[in-house]
């Protein structure tokens, strides 16, 4: 029988069914026109059990038989197009792959023990645009054609365009192609789906929907017979209503090796190994995306004169870069601007001022208070997450999920965002900029007290005081825009408040010289408290650009000793900071005492707490490291009060130091040990480093010498990058007394060169005196006590007049140790009394009784015998730290280890 009978017999059949479906209609009538009750309903219910089942089972079987001989007479639909090529995508290529293989046997309408095992199985492959879905569902498709032997059917269904398709199109199309007559073909979409759903249940059929818009337009589209695989490629994670479907497949921005691969492809190998420089900058310049890869690659291809670093010189300008991603069909422009064409209104405005904004993490509350109502945030997330344009990024320790954007849609929001109307721009920006007025000034206050008059009511948001350091270091630079926007905005008493909250947040935040009198700069505001805030803000920044002399000079211009302003507990803890850099630490520790003194009068416990943490490491410097202890553990109580992990991180350290000072390595080490976690997770990299550079000294005076060089590595691979010299030049100082201890000198050497001479080119005369100590003590362990009297002179000298005595003590100690080798015992008592009288003014029991040894050693090669003796046994009866160390000799020993 030919197909085409076939066809009109099974037709036959179907029109037989519902002529049955008709006949039961009628004989219903007679039935109930003839009989009565009871009677009429079982003839009824008989009759209608019989056509039931006779129609079911005609039209149940027309219709297999119909599917069978449409493929009987057909060639079997092979619709997918060339592959693409696909680099760099292996494991995503193989997972896929392996998914579409996995296709069980057709039931052929027999209904499986498990429903979900009767129906086709769903892929979405979804990813922003230009991340390469279409080329990884084509080369797994291909891969997988002999698993579908009656089969594959390709569409694109033009998501990411004006047009998309429609559906009843695509199944006209896709019942044509599986032997269905034109005439035969339904009018609406639901019976073209049906009578689909009706020809694929039995087959082995592989359907691609390429670049799918919507659930909506893929629904009609999915076959549901257990032998069939749907893939679908998508911007959106299509949920493909209540069809059974694998778990989604995201395909995410590609490696930077796999990125460099994908150029390679394009650009051809040779050229990328000659210029592998070049390469990375074009892989960074396209942010890895592979459809920005594959069009530079492709221009560089086509052109021998093309080089890579004429191509880089074409994509630095950020601006002019999409303009550049251009090659015969493919542009990033035009796909993004069909996405951003269909964005709602809101989504729009909020995508183009948050990539106006620097670069960082967003949040919900970042897009809501940019919006007419922050109850808006979470749909225009969802859009714009949905469509690609935003990545949404979720850390185990963000209560709120996050988003970013890729740099080149960056560049395209804001490149659209200059296009949107001027009033819809000033008043999506003033939104945000009262929104960061209101979060500084909150957070602020938690600090200030005063400035809560003028912080809101309710806790903006999920702002959280304890963590106030943290945020607001985290958004320092969207706090300068605002601060800079406000100005523009005709917002200046805003910003003026901005900046004055953010002066109480320096310590978290590394600004410039420049910068800070930009921020703080007081313009035409006349209001006292924010006018000194601005001030002591803009000195705080010249103390942390090193610039004591122009912190002191907003408090004391032209250097008189009266102040032309009067000093306020806040000023005076700067100008105590101020000497202090200056090494002027008499001066820094009378101004800290007596600003501790005035803020404990004004209550003004976040003050107290801060200035408390100062006073310590001036105390400690002083020679007074009991007292150092004491402030500093009152400070940590009073952060521990507040919640503030920063506050309590740093106090840990600096307690830790003054541990080290009292030898008391062992309750120094786990305090130094949770800073650094808490630093950690704060994502406080310069703290973090600072704290292993701490643990490191601790770790030296528990002679854990290994584990002490481990750690100034770390601390220097973090400084390092970030050009912190002067810590860099801290850290080698710090080796030299390691590498000695280990009697490797030509390693303590070279770290003794290589901190000099940073300390020199930096001017840091503190610290280059450090480090010359540290040279007197090499040329001591190496025999050479008459070229260690040069630098540690210079050594003492200079401590002396900064008045940091513990260190003029230790240099003091080690020029007492040469001058006895070499046989001046007068110059060696003199100063090892002058070191011992320093450390009697404080807790220093085991300093004492190093010095006391060798000042014992130095009284007997003196001849002073008796002298000796009884300092000797005056030394056992009082000082067990001088019992612990028999013989102990300071020419040979290392300073600060038993």
């Amino acid at each position: 029988m030919s197909v085409q009978a076939q066809t009109r017999r099974k037709r036959l059949l179907l029109g037989s069914a519902t002529a049955l479906a008709a006949v039961g209609g009628m004989t219903g009538d007679l039935i109930f026109t003839e009989l009565k009750d009871e009677w009429a309903l079982g003839a009824f219910g008989g009759a209608a059990a019989v056509v039931a089942g006779l129609t079911a089972f005609l039209y149940r079987h027309s219709a297999d038989d119909l599917a069978v001989s449409v493929r009987a007479g057909l060639e079997e639909p092979h619709q997918l197009p060339p592959e693409k090529l696909l680099v760099g995508r292996e494991a995503l290529s193989s997972s896929l792959i392996e998914r579409l293989r996995d296709v069980p046997a057709p039931t052929s309408g027999t209904l499986p023990a498990n429903p979900s095992a009767g129906q086709c199985a769903v892929t979405v492959v979804h990813g922003a645009a230009g991340t390469g879905k279409t080329a990884l569902a084509l080369h797994a498709a291909h891969r997988v054609k002999e698993h579908y032997p009656d089969g594959q059917l390709y569409v694109d269904l033009r998501g990411g365009t004006a047009t998309p398709r429609d559906s009843g199109e695509v199944l006209e199309r896709f019942l044509r192609n599986l032997g269905t007559a034109q005439e035969d073909i339904p009018r609406s979409v639901d019976d073209r789906a049906t009578r689909f759903r009706s020809l694929t249940n039995a087959m082995r059929l592989l359907i691609v929907l390429d670049n799918a818009h919507s659930t909506e337009q893929i629904q009609p589209l999915l076959p549901v017979g257990a032998g069939c695989s749907a893939l679908v490629t998508s911007r959106r994670n299509l949920s493909a209503g209540n069809i059974t479907r694998r778990h989604p497949l995201k395909v995410e921005l590609p490696a930077e090796d796999q990125a460099l691969e994908i150029l390679s492809a394009y650009a051809g190998r040779e050229r990328v190994a000659a210029e592998p420089a070049a390469a990375l900058d074009i892989v960074q310049f396209c942010d890895r995306l592979p459809l920005a890869l594959r069009i530079v690659g492709g221009k560089i291809g086509t052109r021998e004169d093309l080089t890579l670093r004429r191509m880089r010189a074409r994509l630095v300008d950020e601006q002019a870069r999409l303009q550049e991603l251009v090659f015969e069909d493919d542009s990033l422009h035009a796909c993004l601007s069909l996405i951003h064409r269909d964005l709602p209104d809101s989504a729009r405005q909020a995508f183009g001022l948050m990539s106006s904004l620097p670069v960082g993490r967003l949040t919900d509350w970042h897009v809501g208070r940019s919006l007419p109502s922050p109850a808006m945030a979470g749909g225009v997330c969802d859009e714009l997450v949905g469509v690609g344009l935003m990545e949404a990024r979720r850390s185990p320790d963000d209560a709120e999920p996050s988003y970013g954007l890729h740099d080149l849609v960056r560049v395209f929001a804001r490149e659209q965002y200059k296009s949107l109307p001027p009033d819809e721009r000033r008043s999506a920006e003033q939104r945000l900029v009262g929104a960061y007025r209101e979060a500084v000034v909150y957070l602020a206050a938690g600090r200030a007290p005063e400035l809560g008059t003028g912080a809101p009511d309710e806790r903006p948001g999920d702002l959280e005081r304890e963590t106030a350091g943290s945020w607001v270091a985290a958004e320092s630079e969207r706090i300068q825009w605002a601060i800079t926007r406000a100005r523009r905005l005709g917002m200046e008493p805003e910003g003026a408040e901005i900046a004055e909250g953010l002066t109480y947040f320096l310590d978290d935040v590394n600004l410039t010289q420049d910068s800070a009198r930009w921020l703080f700069d007081q313009g035409a505001e006349q209001r006292t408290r924010v006018v000194r805030s601005l001030r002591r803000g803009r000195a705080l920044v010249a103390l942390g650009n090193q610039l004591p002399d122009a912190a002191l000079e907003l408090f004391l211009p032209g250097g008189s000793p009266d102040p032309v302003v009067t000093l306020t507990a806040r000023d005076r803890m700067v100008v105590a900071r101020a000497h202090a850099a200056k090494s002027d630490y008499p001066a820094a520790l009378d101004h800290m005492t007596r600003a501790v003194g005035e803020l404990r009068a004004e209550n003004d416990l976040w003050h107290v707490q801060a200035s408390l943490e100062k006073l310590g490491e001036f105390q400690r410097w002083r020679g007074q490291p009991e007292k150092a202890e004491e402030s500093q553990r009152e400070a940590l109580r009073l952060a521990e009060g507040f919640g503030d992990r920063r506050a309590q991180a740093r106090l840990r350290r600096t307690l830790a130091e003054t541990l080290g000072y009292l030898r008391r390595p062992e309750e120094a080490a786990p305090l130094l040990e949770q800073a650094i976690r808490d630093f950690g997770v704060l994502n406080d990299r310069v703290w973090e480093a600072r704290s292993q550079y701490a643990l490191g000294k601790i770790y030296r005076l528990l002679a854990r010498r290994q584990d002490a060089l481990e750690a100034y590595e770390q601390a220097e691979d973090i400084l390092g990058p970030m050009g912190e010299r002067q810590w860099i030049g801290r850290i080698d100082n710090a080796r030299i007394r390691v590498y000695a201890g280990m009697e490797r000198f030509d390693d303590a050497w070279s770290s003794a060169q290589a901190a000099l001479g940073l300390f020199r080119q930096l001017g840091d005369d503190m610290w280059y005196a450090h480090t010359q100590r540290d040279v007197g003590l090499l040329h001591l362990r190496q025999g050479r006590p008459d070229e260690a009297l040069a630098p540690l002179t210079e050594a003492i000298e200079v401590t002396r007049r900064a008045g940091d005595a513990y260190a003029e003590a230790m240099a003091r100690h080690l020029r007492g140790v040469a001058h006895r080798e070499l046989g001046q015992p007068a110059r060696a008592r003199s100063d090892l009394e002058a070191a011992l009288a320093i450390y009697q003014g404080g807790a220093y029991d085991w300093n004492r009784a190093v010095v006391l040894h060798d000042l014992i050693r130095a009284l007997r090669a003196d001849g002073a015998s008796d002298e000796a003796d009884r300092m000797e046994s005056s030394a056992i009866a009082t000082n067990p730290a001088f019992v612990r160390m028999p013989g102990r000799d300071g020419a040979r020993a290392i300073p600060d280890e038993d």
